[in-house]
């Protein structure tokens, strides 16, 4: 009987055994994947979607993934954006240009060439926007009544961006590296009875010139001596106009340095503004200086729709027009049926007018798909 208990025992441990070997317990700690042979789907997939069916592994499986054909090259990233925006929203959009740069600001300055752009709110108050640097630099100033602080960011020896009125718990400090996009302050919220809360901006080739705000002003303004913000205008009487001077127009200079001269195509991308200043506008064969191009027909904006886009077409970085005709700024796209032209998006128009009664005011139709970077 002894013998007999000692037999049944015997069997019962060789059948366990065999169990323990036919289907191990996965290491502590390991997830679906780690007790898996089988490669991950390249594809993104619900977490609720049942697991693909096993196949038998390949004998000789590539050494790196195929390519998605469905992959596009990725845009490279703009090096120029505008200045001012809102959070979650593309740069610029909601914004205007109340007057530009070398148009007559009538009602503050009047026979004064302005010598930077004044960027308001649409709809509702402007101060309070957030104000980003326009490229990658080095902040070189901080400081001033403008009224509100002044920051000036140096992007090459010969380029500066400037920001005025801005609320004084700026967001930088002298010295510091910025990039494109990072913040830099908020719009100071104005109650002097001067004028409504708003973005001066300005890019300019100096950042202390001896005739305009260095040793020997030309002309007095409240800025005074060896002050590095400057004038903000430049009479209409002097000889020359601020483009002569070394400001430089910043709509004209960010289209043309937003994206390397040999980009790949498409650069970037486009979106209608969220309040264009047009219902639609003509797509063209060809930019405005060339004879021969000819109207394709006329593209209806929708808010937030958004283009690829293959190319920009700016007027030149000093540009001496004395008004708001001389924005140029028309961007080549491509419609979601494959068609491509260009469209001008931005548009001069008379919200504001010179004493000549031209317009000085520049709304945009279309704004470049830029983000302030992420902090």
């Amino acid at each position: 009987m002894r013998g007999r208990v000692v037999a049944l025992l015997l069997a019962l441990l060789a059948l366990g055994g065999c169990g323990a070997s036919a289907s191990p317990a996965p290491a502590r700690g390991a997830g679906p994947a780690a007790a898996s042979a089988a490669p991950a789907p390249v594809a993104r997939e619900s977490s609720s979607s049942p697991p693909p069916s096993p196949r038998p592994p390949s004998p000789t499986p590539p050494a790196t993934p195929a390519p998605s054909a469905t992959l596009a090259p990725a845009a490279p990233a703009p090096a120029f954006s505008y200045p001012i925006g809102l959070p979650g929203r593309l740069l610029g959009d909601g914004f205007f240009i109340r007057h530009g740069a070398g148009t007559e600001n009538t009602w503050y300055n009047p026979g004064h060439w302005h010598t930077g752009e004044d960027w308001y709110a649409q709809e509702g108050e402007t101060a309070g926007a957030h104000v980003y640097a326009a490229a990658a630099g080095t902040v070189v100033y901080v400081g001033a009544n403008y009224p509100g602080r002044v920051v000036i960011v140096r992007h090459a020896d010969d380029l500066f961006s400037m920001y005025g009125h801005l609320d004084p718990a700026v967001a930088v400090a002298r010295g510091q590296q910025v990039a494109r996009g990072q913040l830099l302050g908020t719009v100071l919220r104005r109650d002097d009875g001067r004028a409504p809360s708003h973005l001066h901006f300005e890019i300019r080739t100096f950042l202390m010139a001896r005739e305009v705000n260095g040793a020997a002003p030309r002309y007095r303004f409240r800025c005074g001596r060896n002050c590095p913000p400057g004038p903000g205008y430049w009479p209409i009487r002097a000889p020359d106009v601020p483009a002569d001077l070394g400001w430089r127009t910043p709509v004209h200079v960010i289209a043309g340095r937003m994206f390397p001269p040999r980009a790949p195509a498409p650069p970037g991308a486009a979106a209608v503004a969220s309040k264009p200043i047009s219902h639609s506008v003509t797509l063209w064969s060809a930019p405005p200086e060339d004879a021969r191009r000819t109207a394709l027909g006329e593209l209806q904006l929708r808010p937030g729709e958004r283009f690829e886009l293959l190319g920009v077409r700016a007027g030149p970085e000093d540009a001496r027009g004395t008004s708001a005709m001389a924005y140029e700024l028309w961007y080549r796209i491509r419609l979601p049926d494959g068609q491509d032209g260009w469209v001008q998006a931005a548009i001069p128009a008379p919200f504001e007018t010179g004493g000549d009664g031209r317009p000085s005011s520049v709304y945009f139709n279309l704004i470049p798909f830029a983000l302030p970077v992420a902090m």
